[in-house]
């Protein structure tokens, strides 16, 4: 598992959850894990993850 360089969206690497408070790691391009999402498609594409 290698983790992406900050600012950078690069598919098949992980990123921390951008919630504050959230230390799961999620695949790139996702922003947030399924628990933070907000966007319309929560339903449509669910988001994995991993707990460090």
């Amino acid at each position: 598992m290698s983790i992406s360089p900050k600012g950078t969206n690069i598919l098949g690497l992980y990123r921390k959850c951008e919630e504050v408070e959230c230390p799961r790691l999620i695949p790139c391009p996702y922003v947030r894990c399924q628990e933070h999402r907000t966007d319309m498609a929560i339903k449509d594409w669910i988001v994995s993850h991993l707990d460090p």
